[in-house]
């Protein structure tokens, strides 16, 4: 098996439920040490830094899924695409992509990249919880900050809930980016990138979408 989809698998597989994310989190750590990553914890937060550099491109995820933590998660695969089953109840059960995926990502990112930095929030299932207490002095060497916590695989998320994510030349630097792989620019909804915004980090971000469909139901999946 690839090993990036043997570590996807392996995230997925990890039950992490809002105000009970601490296998999540345990899980994050060991990854972050065993990549070489500073990293520290405030308010529930993991915060991770690699390398050394001026500013530093920067991303995010949330720790916690809606999806009750259960006696069995086992992750399917069938012709390409992961499920969440029950094996003691022998039914679909929510596999947690929203953020599972986002988590991998921001994982993967540290993995191959140098220069490099990453927040994991608690909660943002429950409004944001996490994020909305960030700690704001992380980002203050930022270049931009993107979060994979969006369904589908074709939006790049510019305004949530009404919260502007992005200046104007940030869009039109990203777009060449985002159109060579089928993305566009879109609105959502409330994520962690809008309770940054709304703290007043001042650089761009984005939310972008990562191949989970059918979020929060038991029958969702992931590409």
């Amino acid at each position: 098996m690839d090993n990036r989809k043997h570590k996807l698998i392996e995230v997925l597989s990890i039950q992490s439920e809002s105000y009970n994310q601490y296998r999540m989190f345990a899980y994050i750590v060991r990854e972050l040490k065993r990549l070489g990553c500073t990293y520290y914890s405030h308010n529930g937060n993991l915060y991770a830094t690699k390398g050394i550099a001026d500013k530093y491109p920067c991303v995010v995820s949330h720790m916690d899924t809606v999806h009750d933590i259960g006696e069995d998660l086992t992750v399917l695969e069938i012709d390409g695409v992961l499920t969440g089953f029950n094996r003691y109840t022998m039914t679909q059960s929510g596999i947690g992509g929203d953020d599972k995926v986002g988590v991998f990502i921001c994982l993967q990112a540290l993995e191959h990249n140098d220069n490099i930095k990453a927040a994991f929030f608690r909660d943002e299932e429950v409004g944001c919880g996490g994020s909305y207490e960030a700690d704001v002095d992380f980002f203050t060497d930022c270049r931009f900050v993107l979060q994979c916590d969006r369904r589908g695989n074709g939006d790049f998320v510019t305004n949530a809930s009404g919260t502007q994510l992005s200046n104007d030349l940030f869009q039109s630097d990203v777009l060449p980016i985002i159109t060579k792989y089928g993305y566009s620019f879109a609105h959502g909804a409330m994520t962690d990138v809008m309770a940054l915004k709304s703290l007043g980090i001042p650089c761009s971000m984005a939310n972008i979408s990562c191949g989970y469909y059918n979020p929060h139901m038991d029958n969702e999946y992931v590409v």
